[in-house]
């Protein structure tokens, strides 16, 4: 075969090729759907692709192109520990709501009740720890929130609280009031209430 006629057949392939490079590549650019097109031969023995139907022309189907989706990844579950951790958020406050700061208590016989309000609930495995004067009031109660004192004496006394998680450590502390105990006498100029006088024997 002569250089030039060599040449020549290397063009008309090229030709031929272009237009199914062009509709392949249709093909795949429109993945979810199959793509018609239309293929013939001219008078020089050219073959053309259109996606336009004509006379003479033969019809084609080409098939969807392959796609490719990435596998959902499922996201681990959290361990129960951590579950709990995230739905403890802590408490707000820790109030002793009696006896209000600076009360003065009268003649109760020494029995005084002493109580205190988280905020929120008190959750579960939690317990409160109630301190009179520094110590601590034992409670039979695993979550009581209140406690009785007894033989309370005369004077100034201090009341703090605070919040044990089920492992012991405080997570909440309540400001701690201070409360006056005052009992009635003959023997201090009062009588059986406070501010009345005393009776003068005639």
């Amino acid at each position: 075969m002569a250089p030039w006629g060599v040449r020549g057949y290397a063009v008309r392939m090229f030709r031929i090729l272009i237009p199914a490079l062009a509709a392949a590549a249709v093909s795949l650019a429109t993945p979810a759907m199959a793509e018609t097109i239309y293929r013939w031969v001219d008078g020089s023995g050219q073959i053309h692709y259109s996606d336009v139907p004509r006379d003479g022309a033969e019809r084609l189907e080409l098939d969807p192109a392959q796609t490719f989706s990435a596998p959902t990844v499922a996201r681990p579950s959290s361990p129960p520990e951590q579950i709990v951790e995230e739905s403890v958020m802590g408490y707000e406050a820790l109030e002793i709501s009696s006896p209000s700061q600076e009360e003065t208590i009268w003649n109760t016989g020494g029995v005084i009740t002493v109580a205190v309000r988280p905020k929120p609930s008190l959750m579960e495995g939690h317990s409160v720890n109630i301190y009179y004067d520094g110590k601590l009031i034992e409670s039979k109660a695993a979550r009581a929130t209140s406690a009785q004192l007894s033989e309370v004496y005369r004077g100034e006394h201090r009341i703090t609280a605070e919040i044990l998680d089920a492992a012991g450590a405080v997570v909440q502390a309540a400001s701690p009031i201070t409360f006056f105990y005052r009992q009635t006498s003959v023997l201090n100029g009062q009588g059986g209430f406070p501010g009345l006088p005393v009776p003068i024997p005639q």
